[in-house]
């Protein structure tokens, strides 16, 4: 051990920088797979809540810089509080958490709802349906985009060679039904994303790392790229955005 001193003296302390955030929002950015159904939604509406938590600044700053240009945050939810005292558990599972966020669509009237949970990991959903908003599972979620993910990008013609999703154990069974479709390869893993990770660890040990295409668990963990090795809600809130905007 060192003081911090010695550590600086030494050239060993670095604070992690500008260039660091850059590259994590350009790496999400790669992972959209039709941008452009974007400009054609300009008019689309997003309530988003951080849940006081670390999602505010990356989600809004992507959502922004690929063409999202009404996100409404929650204000009560936007600042960090380690104490969460808008709401019982900052969990975007249950549904108190998401309350003062389903209170602004009532006002707002938007065509989306994004919570991201405070180290912005995971990401839950609500979307209007005859005149109130329905709360979306992990599940629904996850077959949405995989099946979004798998169908746009064999019309682009950019799906891997031998692609292949991951799904946790206790993940909806539809996703087998969706791979089968897409001649997908479909891995299952045991819960915990970091068995999801695992598979695209492997996959780059044989320089096949572009073959994974999405994995994802029930519990609003999604994750699509190789750029980090566990779920990320600020990607996922980018490619559910993209797909609100593309089938609509």
């Amino acid at each position: 051990t060192m003081t911090k001193r010695e550590a600086e003296e030494a050239g060993l302390f670095n604070i992690i920088g500008k260039e660091i955030d850059d590259g994590f929002i350009e790496n999400i950015k790669a992972q959209a797979v039709r941008p452009e159904e974007v400009k054609k939604a300009e008019d689309m509406v997003i309530v988003y809540t951080p849940l006081h938590g670390t999602g505010n600044k990356p989600v809004r700053r992507v959502l922004k810089e690929i063409g999202f240009k009404n996100v409404y945050v929650v204000p009560e939810q936007e600042m960090p509080d380690g104490n969460f005292t808008t709401c019982p558990y900052p969990n975007p599972e249950i549904k108190e958490a998401l309350q003062l966020g389903l209170d602004m669509c009532e006002k707002v009237k938007p065509d989306l709802l994004l919570a991201t949970d405070p180290d912005a990991d995971r990401v839950g959903i609500a979307v209007p349906d005859n005149g109130t908003y329905r709360l979306i599972t992990g599940n629904e979620t996850g077959i949405m985009l995989t099946n979004y993910l798998l169908s746009v990008r064999k019309e682009k013609g950019t799906l891997p060679k031998n692609p292949i999703v991951v799904r946790t154990i206790v993940t909806s069974l539809l996703i087998d039904e969706i791979c089968k479709k897409y001649n997908c390869e479909l891995k299952k893993v045991l819960t915990g994303f970091k068995y999801i990770g695992e598979v695209i660890l492997r996959l780059e040990e044989k320089n096949e790392k572009e073959r994974f295409v999405f994995g994802f668990e029930e519990s609003y963990g999604y994750l699509a790229g190789t750029y980090v090795r566990d779920k990320d809600a600020v990607v996922a809130s980018m490619l559910i955005c993209e797909m609100a905007a593309y089938y609509r």
